[in-house]
């Protein structure tokens, strides 16, 4: 009879199955003979009450006190309950309480959990993944599978089997209270495809899905936790919308359908009755006509819009006769068992049915392997639960979500960085939030913080001194899910977002649900980045400024913009910065670049900034040590680093490039014919053979020592402390040098005898080469430079004399403790003497910046000119430059190359014969290889405190770690 029992339980569902291409719930398929067997064994050792029992699951807490433990532990022991369902605490002490939990029930115990976005919805310590509705913006619905899988992941490391997740509920009323963000939104395809994916994920990785909120939880204002809510729609209406997902669900084998304490005249007039009691809507439409073979559960019994009306014991019984498996919550658990006790004492409920609800809940526990008594493992659960892979997931999600709502002007990607003087305007945000520092990644922007709450004298007072920005980029934090909290929107904040959206070109970015747009008139530009996480911040800086593509579209209609809308927003003009598993590289991957910069800051230099970037993508980015080895100044990734010879490339060649392609500068050319007023045996360098160090060019000259007097110090007569007339040339802090002597420095050059014209690296040039260019354009080359590049690339942080820029001297790093001629540190002023000779502004040193601008700079060599949506050079113009010229000369036209042999050069080996770049005596290399996609960026102050220290070269430090960085690139 048992197995006729089986065999009558299963035959629909595969009747169904085979009309309807319906999936039975993952426990319900392949059933067998030994789970029938567990199954039937473990019924014949149950009493009445304890199969009742198996219907009932109560809630756990793993943050109360041993009063609390003890108590469930009794109820376990006492009446054999089916399973607990577990609230607020920590992964750790969850764990354990499962483990002992489990220990003492006769029947091992179903857990459940709702964790509609993951762990965190109750746990502590564990990543905070975004709602539904946030999810619902996504357009790749594989994410969405990726987090079910990834959620049963860690569900099962803290002993759960059971998620009330998926929401399935169409959130048509922006009023809704109680649903709102936890819907995927109000488009019925969007959320049964959503909805799937989920449930899919979570099942796929062995835990069980409950679809919620059956009848349809969508169309309501009143929160059924207070009191029943009443949903006044038609059957029909109910069929084209809030049917159609737990169709979808059912079709696709969905575990479980959790039903919700609504009224529904529509498909039960009987007053106040919740559908989680009515036959109607349970039996007649859930299992009958949807054709649902799963467990139901009931929402919670304790909730107010069921234990208004039904008090325990009754509302348990109504509850099982509607069609219920399993029961959440009951108010009184001991009154509820003997309420259904009774009920079959009575006839009122048949044995066979609730032997019907017990043989589903074992299928399921079989299914999930409850068949044996489960131990957890509880060792190390915090780095079990939050991988890099799991907090990289969340990073995914959001940055899917983000959604451009508008774009009237096209301000999305932000174009010529040289054009605008850029604002933000963080409400109720502050300069510790994220968003500034990833602003500041790609530009020169002023920051403006002010409350929500802000009266409005003071909004006007902050639009006031946004008088003489042309782009204003308005960030709105801490905003509401709730209408009746307009959405954390306040008067005084509406009123400015209206006023400057009307005088200024605006970007509008709202770190919350969409549902505020429907209180804010309608605006040129706006940005949905959905929640305040760091992970929405940085994907909207990305997106705003190109980094990044935005595929977002809105899930539900707010303000005049209809679901679905949204702009798809091409990404990849400018750098993105990403977690390196998105090129599947793991974090640890780069441990041994940590490592050996460890190593080096301990003697090699006093600290260090480290960049890597992969096919666009900054994927590592570090400091690591200090500003000296005093340990005082821990080098920040926004601090600057005198560059070197890194000038030659960054600000000397650029230039050069630039009048190369107008036509003004010709390779083939002598030095004489750009400086006709050059005498002596320079006048016919020809500038191909300067550019590549074969010109017969010494290799420099130590102006600086003609100026000491016998005691080996500043001549006075030379220079003096404070500036003076014709003593105006900045060499140092309080050092001015007499303005002649520069003429003299050209005409030492001139004087110097030619060398042989085989290859030997050489200074001098560039000194022509600034005067080249500061003739033709009848200005500085630090003007030149910045007007021409930097200023266009965003590279706020890179110039010539940065103290005079008004760059605090604590982001500099100090190069060396001068003993030998300016008798001082040096710090904020060029450590090449020949350099600081010429005011700091020389064609071959004089540059400082930071690895995140000069990662700006390489990467628009590697997009073949062209970055943020501004052409600079022509690819051939970048072919020509950084290709070798010659066959026994590695040097391209002023870029470094690896070496012919492979071996000692400036890069490792493993670099690309097409890559290029340059190092710098202060311990400074960036090169880029075209072919791998792969810049490498190494700045330090190696010279500090001696520029004799040469460890960092001798030990190959550079070159081992870009040969580390390639070696974990090529493996992925």
């Amino acid at each position: 009879m048992k197995y006729k029992f089986f065999i009558a339980l299963i035959a629909p569902f595969f009747l169904a199955h085979m009309a309807h291409a319906q999936l039975l719930p993952p426990y319900l398929q392949n059933v067998n003979k030994v789970e029938m067997l567990w199954v039937d064994s473990v019924l014949a050792q149950m009493t009445p009450e304890e199969k009742i029992a198996q219907l009932f699951m109560i809630s756990a807490y793993s943050n109360k006190d041993e009063a609390h433990f003890a108590e469930i532990e009794n109820f376990i022991k006492k009446y054999k309950l089916g399973g607990l369902i577990f609230m607020q605490g920590t992964p750790e002490k969850q764990a354990e309480l499962i483990n002992r939990y489990q220990h003492v029930s006769k029947v091992p115990l179903l857990i459940g959990f709702d964790g509609e976005w993951g762990l965190n919805m109750r746990l502590k310590n564990t990543i905070d993944y975004p709602r539904q509705m946030v999810l619902g913006a996504i357009q790749n619905n594989l994410l969405i599978y990726e987090m079910g899988r990834e959620f049963a992941r860690q569900m099962k490391l803290v002993g759960i089997h059971f998620n009330f997740a998926p929401v399935v509920d169409v959130n048509v009323n922006p009023k809704n209270p109680v649903i709102n963000d936890r819907s995927f939104g109000e488009e019925v395809p969007n959320v049964i495809q959503k909805g799937i994916m989920y449930m899919k994920g979570l099942q796929d990785g062995g835990i069980l899905a409950c679809a919620k909120h059956f009848p349809g939880h969508g169309d309501t204002e009143v929160d059924s936790h207070l009191d029943l809510p009443v949903i006044k729609q038609s059957r029909k209406r109910l069929e084209q919308v809030e049917f159609k997902p737990f169709r979808a669900l059912i079709d696709n084998g969905v575990g479980a359908v959790m039903v919700a304490h609504l009224n529904v005249p529509a498909l039960d007039s009987t007053p106040n009755l919740p559908s989680t009691l009515s036959a109607k809507i349970v039996d007649s439409i859930l299992l009958k006509s949807m054709n649902f073979k799963g467990l139901v559960f009931t929402d919670a019994l304790n909730m107010k819009g069921i234990s208004k009306y039904y008090p325990s014991g009754e509302a348990e019984v109504r509850a099982l006769l509607a069609g219920n498996d399993i029961m959440l919550f009951s108010e009184y658990v001991p009154k509820a068992i003997k309420g259904v006790l009774d009920a079959v004492a009575s006839g009122r409920i048949s044995q066979d049915l609730i032997e019907e609800k017990v043989r589903k809940v074992l299928l399921a526990k079989y299914w999930l392997g409850l068949n044996h008594r489960p131990t957890l493992d509880t060792s190390n659960l915090n780095q079990k639960i939050n991988t890099d892979y799991a907090q990289f997931l969340k990073e995914k999600l959001l940055t899917a979500a983000v959604t451009v709502v508008s774009d009237k002007y096209k301000l999305i990607p932000v174009g010529d960085l040289s054009k605008l003087r850029i604002a933000s305007v963080q409400i109720s945000g502050d300069s510790s939030y994220a968003f500034t520092q990833y602003l500041d990644n790609y530009d020169a922007i002023s920051h403006f913080y002010i409350s929500k709450n802000a009266s409005p004298a003071d909004f006007q007072k902050l639009i006031a001194k946004l008088s003489d920005y042309n782009l204003i980029i308005n960030a709105h934090f801490d905003l509401s899910r709730f209408a009746s909290k307009k959405h954390g929107l306040t008067d005084a904040s509406i009123q400015y977002l209206k006023t400057i959206n009307q005088k200024k070109k605006c970007i509008n970015v709202f770190f919350g649900i969409p549902y505020v747009l429907n209180l804010l008139a309608p605006m040129n530009t706006i940005v949905i980045a959905n929640t305040p996480d760091s992970e929405s911040q940085s994907a909207a800086v990305q997106v705003i400024f190109g980094g990044m593509s935005a595929t977002g579209k809105l899930p539900v209609r707010a303000g005049i913009y209809a679901a679905g809308s949204g702009l798809n927003i091409r990404g990849g003009t400018r750098l993105r910065y990403v977690n390196p598993l998105y090129f599947d590289i793991k974090p640890s991957s780069f441990d041994a670049v940590d490592k050996l910069a460890q190593e080096s800051i301990q003697k090699a230099t006093p600290g260090c900034q480290i960049l890597v970037a992969y096919q666009g993508a900054v994927i590592y980015q570090k400091s690591f040590g200090n500003h000296t080895y005093q340990k005082v100044e821990p080098v920040k990734n926004t601090d600057l680093y005198d560059l070197a010879s890194l000038t030659k490339i960054t600000a000397t060649a650029p230039v050069l490039m630039t009048m190369y392609e107008q036509g003004n500068f010709k390779l083939d050319k002598n030095l004489g014919h750009y400086l006709p007023d050059l005498k002596g045996n320079k006048r016919g360098l020809k500038i191909e053979e300067i550019l590549t160090h074969q010109s017969g060019l010494p290799a420099w000259i130590p102006f600086y020592k003609k100026t000491l007097n016998a005691l080996n110090l500043p001549d006075t007569n030379l220079y003096k402390k404070v500036v003076q007339q014709d003593y105006s040339v900045p060499v140092a802090d309080s050092m001015f040098m007499k303005n002649a002597y520069i003429d003299t420095i050209y005409q030492k050059i001139a004087e110097a005898p030619l060398e042989p014209k085989v290859y030997r690296y050489s200074d001098l040039g560039y000194y022509y080469f600034k005067k080249i260019i500061e003739e033709k354009f009848k200005k500085g080359l630090d003007e030149v430079a910045d007007s021409l590049i930097w200023k266009k690339l965003g590279g706020n942080n890179t110039m010539y004399n940065p103290l005079t820029h008004g760059v605090q001297i604590k982001r500099i790093n100090p190069t060396e403790q001068d003993h030998y001629f300016r008798m001082q540190t040096i710090r904020g002023y060029v450590h090449d003497q020949g350099a600081a000779m010429l005011g700091g502004v020389g064609g071959h040193a004089g540059l400082f910046s930071n690895a995140n601008d000069l990662a700006k700079y390489f990467q628009m060599l590697l997009n073949d000119g062209k970055y943020g949506g501004v052409r600079f050079f022509e690819k051939s113009t970048i072919k020509k430059f950084t290709s070798r010229v010659y066959p026994h000369n590695r040097r391209g036209l002023a870029f470094d190359k690896p070496v012919i042999s492979g071996e000692g050069g400036p890069a490792c080996n493993c670099a690309s014969p097409e890559s290029f770049g340059h190092t710098g005596f202060t311990g400074t290399i960036a090169w880029a290889d075209p072919k791998h996609e792969i810049l490498f960026i190494f700045l330090s102050n190696r010279t500090y405190p001696d520029s004799e220290n040469r460890l960092l070269i001798n030990q190959n430090i550079r070159t081992r770690m870009q040969k580390i960085i390639y070696d974990v690139i090529d493996k992925n």
